[in-house]
Formats: structure tokens, C-alpha cells, sequence
């Protein structure tokens, strides 16, 4: 009888340990790419990832980088070969900073901003670029541009965010717009906005491109949810195809 009460017990208490196991929510391993608007974005997911202690956080980002830069070809093999090392679960990608301007394809041909050839070609590496990801089964999760304080910019940046969301969708990756955020009461460009409080804060960097520190730790919590909701389609696949 002792020893039935005994093997009760163990099993009760192997169960226990399932049970809190299971409550635990898993660690992501979450790569951050882009320009410096990138790096802004980790720099914001490196203060929010206080309340996810589970994650672990890696910067690709760096500044002065983009996708029409002489130094593409450079770049791009250092992504892939960064994608094979560190085997990340998540991408976050923030571009376009200095994207509005010139671009030479694989054959060294130019083309002007906006023209049929600058688009086709930088639709092509954004495509390229999510393969990438889409081979090695990483959830992504790609931020468009916000509102820009300059129009001429703010133009530039609404055909960036087209080619941005169509070719993501496209690829089944999660697009996060910005479109609607970070605008004032008048649909405007606003360098501050109201916090929780009611507080008037300033998220927009004096540049009228880049966040502030508070700025870039309010589109992390957007990343955060938005790789959440990416996640959970995933979760609920893999739950039907056991059998």
C-alpha cells in the first residue's frame, strides 16, 4: 500500500511539473533588421522585453542601411549568413530612412526614385528578403514608415509602404502599418502626443523622421502585439495537425 500511495505521489508530482512547464510562456529569439529606424525599434523592444524575460533579443540594424544603398550586395550576404548562425523564431524589419533615392540593380543599371525600374527592383530584394525568412520558417513582422513631418518625404514614404505591405502580404508575413499612428488630433504630423495620463510627451525626434526614446518604446509594444497575433494562426496549425 506504501508503495502504491508512493507512486501516487511521484506521478502527481511529475504532473505538477507538466502543468507549470506549460505555463510558461516559450522563449522567443527575436532578430531586429533595418536602418536606423531599426535600430530605434530595438532600442524601444530592448526596454519593453523587461516584461518578457523568456525572449531574447539580437540587433541587425544599423545605421545608415537600406535597401537602395551601394552596399546592398554586402549586406545582404551578411543577413542570410547572420539567419544560418544565430537561428533566430521572429524577424522585426524597419527600412526606408534613406531609401528615397537612386538604385542600381543586380546589373548595374540605375534607376530614379519612383520610376517603373526603382520600383520593380526594390520590390524584388524586399521579396528576396522575406524568402530568406519564409525558408527558415521565422515569423516576421515588417513596420511600415510612420507620417513624416516633411510632405515631400511623407510622399516618398506612402509608395515605400505600398511596396512594403503588398509584397509582405504577399509572402504571408505580417505587415504592421503605421499609417493611422503617431498623428495628432488633426490627422497631422504631431511631435507629441498625450500618454496614458493625459501628459503631452514627445515621440517624434526633432528631425521629424525618427522617434524619441518613449516614441519608439510605444511602436515596440505595437511589434510585440502584432508578433503575438502573427504567432497565434501558427500555434493553432501546428494544434490541428497532431493527430
Amino acid at each position: 500500500m506504501k508503495s502504491l500511495f508512493r507512486s501516487l505521489f511521484i506521478m502527481a508530482l511529475f504532473a505538477a511539473g507538466i502543468a507549470r512547464a506549460d505555463d510558461q510562456p516559450a522563449g522567443r529569439t527575436i532578430g531586429v533588421f533595418g536602418d536606423s529606424l531599426g535600430y530605434g525599434v530595438w532600442s524601444g523592444l530592448y526596454t519593453v522585453e523587461k516584461k518578457h524575460p523568456e525572449d531574447k533579443l539580437i540587433r541587425y540594424a544599423k545605421v545608415g542601411a537600406g535597401l537602395t544603398r551601394p552596399d546592398y550586395t554586402t549586406w545582404f550576404t551578411e543577413f542570410a549568413a547572420s539567419l544560418d548562425k544565430d537561428h533566430i523564431s521572429h524577424a522585426v524589419f524597419m527600412v526606408g530612412a534613406n531609401d528615397q533615392e537612386s538604385i542600381r540593380d543586380d546589373n548595374h543599371h540605375g534607376y530614379l526614385f519612383q520610376s517603373d525600374g526603382w520600383k520593380k527592383t526594390y520590390a524584388q530584394r524586399i521579396d528576396t528578403i522575406l524568402g530568406e525568412f519564409a525558408k527558415r520558417h521565422i515569423i516576421v513582422v515588417w513596420v511600415g514608415l510612420p507620417i513624416l513631418r516633411k510632405e515631400d518625404l511623407n510622399s516618398g514614404a506612402g509608395l515605400l509602404n505600398g511596396l512594403f505591405q503588398d509584397e509582405v502580404q504577399h509572402s504571408g508575413a505580417t505587415y504592421l502599418s503605421l499609417a493611422d499612428s503617431f498623428k495628432g488630433p488633426d490627422g497631422g504630423y504631431a511631435a507629441y502626443l498625450p500618454d496614458a495620463n493625459g501628459h503631452q510627451r514627445q515621440v517624434r525626434a526633432d528631425d521629424g523622421i525618427h522617434f524619441t526614446g518613449y516614441g519608439y518604446e510605444l511602436l515596440a509594444e505595437k511589434v510585440y502585439d502584432a508578433m503575438r497575433d502573427a504567432a497565434a494562426p501558427k500555434a493553432a496549425e501546428s494544434q490541428a495537425a497532431v493527430p
